[in-house]
């Protein structure tokens, strides 16, 4: 068997420069890398984008060398970091503030992560940044906002070309889905992502697709114990769906096929008792992760949805623990969502300090779980022969 190979490495990738190679992705404390990075990214020659076009080197350069887990970190949140600084601060924060936030985030957190996703909008300086340091994999979003009864819109004056010659190693599309649609809101959005999907493919860059699913019905209706039950079936068949070779999706990023609040038995949930109503046991939860495991007919990762990093580890754990062969996690706010108050109140030094300390623990801790249950892109994805595995 193939599950939870930790042994890869990645063939044919051009070497880093020397300063940059030894502290790739280490679980050291990253300042003298933060140091050599910056220097790099100061000098006078910028790297250029690969020549090489395979999708298979793109992958690459967004999973762990050793064992070709994604340990991504996304910064691509726009509208609602902004309300939510806003709301810490009290105040109004103007785009070069956003850009500040993006870009300290992203020095330090790339030093550990396998890639970064970033917006186009927020975002222009750490996108830079990674893509002259090649301190990580580059991933950019390709909507220009969420839109949840359908197609969003793209960024205008952006492609999949564009942003492969900008660097970028994937392009990250997000999209609304319910399998109980109105036919013709459901067809609008096959087609959609089939567009993007066919898109990235022609031009060679990986196309990581995340699905959110919601169903309005449910939602927000009550404790929210009538979503939570419906919430597994909704994912399920998303992923079947969207795992068909027509999207052309390399990467389906994913929710939990579970709301990890309403599972019984999970420490983090001992002192939430929703009035004593779970949507299921931790035994059903799990059968609920392998199915979405035998659904799936491409690699695909975990989002966080914002539930605390204590939650998204024992969650992480028990998809290993049920053998969902799932492929790490694209993980944003479980990983920063503490240091918006710290950078909205306190400023850039307290930000800096919070991330290279507190937010370098969380990205250690989730990396340490990963390498014990999450299994390499390699094993689903076909864009890797059996015979490089």
């Amino acid at each position: 068997t193939h599950t939870h190979t930790h042994t890869h490495k990645r063939a044919n990738a051009p070497r880093r420069p020397a300063h940059l190679h030894t502290l790739s992705h280490t679980h050291t404390l990253p300042m003298d890398r933060i140091s050599a990075i910056s220097a790099a990214a100061a000098g006078n020659g910028e790297s250029q984008p690969p020549t090489c076009s395979g999708k298979a080197y793109h992958l690459k350069q967004c999973c762990m060398v050793d064992s070709g887990v994604i340990v991504a970190t996304a910064l691509d949140a726009r509208g609602s970091l902004k309300d939510k600084l806003e709301k810490a601060g009290k105040r109004n924060f103007t785009s070069n503030e956003l850009e500040t936030f993006k870009l300290i985030v992203t020095k330090y957190l790339s030093t550990l992560s396998s890639g970064m996703l970033l917006d186009l909008k927020y975002a222009t300086n750490a996108r830079k940044f990674i893509a002259r340091t090649k301190s990580c994999g580059l991933l950019l979003a390709y909507e220009a906002g969420s839109k949840k009864d359908g197609p969003p819109p793209l960024t205008e004056d952006w492609s999949a070309d564009r942003i492969k010659k900008e660097g970028g190693n994937g392009v990250k599309l997000l999209v609304y889905f319910n399998p109980e649609w109105p036919q013709d809101r459901i067809k609008s959005t096959q087609a959609f992502v089939e567009k993007v999907g066919i898109e990235c493919k022609s031009t060679g860059v990986p196309f990581f697709l995340e699905i959110l699913t919601l169903d309005e019905k449910t939602k927000g209706k009550g404790n929210g114990l009538a979503y939570a039950r419906k919430k597994p079936e909704m994912v399920l068949e998303a992923t079947r769906e969207f795992s068909n070779p027509k999207y052309c999706a390399d990467i389906l990023k994913m929710e939990f096929p579970v709301i990890p609040a309403f599972v019984s038995g999970l420490k983090a949930n001992e002192t939430k008792s929703h009035h004593g109503n779970f949507a299921y046991t931790t035994e059903e939860a799990k059968r609920h992760l392998q199915e979405m495991s035998r659904v799936a007919k491409v690699p695909f990762i975990f989002l966080s949805a914002g539930v605390d990093m204590t939650m998204f580890l024992e969650m992480l754990t028990l998809a290993g623990q049920s053998k969902c062969q799932f492929s790490g996690v694209l993980c944003g706010r479980a990983t920063w969502k503490d240091a918006v108050k710290v950078f909205a109140n306190d400023g850039e030094k307290a930000l800096e300090e919070w991330v290279s300390t507190k937010g370098i623990k969380n990205l250690k801790a989730l990396k340490d779980v990963l390498q014990s249950h999450a299994t390499s892109v390699k094993v689903m994805s076909p864009h890797f022969p059996s015979s490089t595995l």
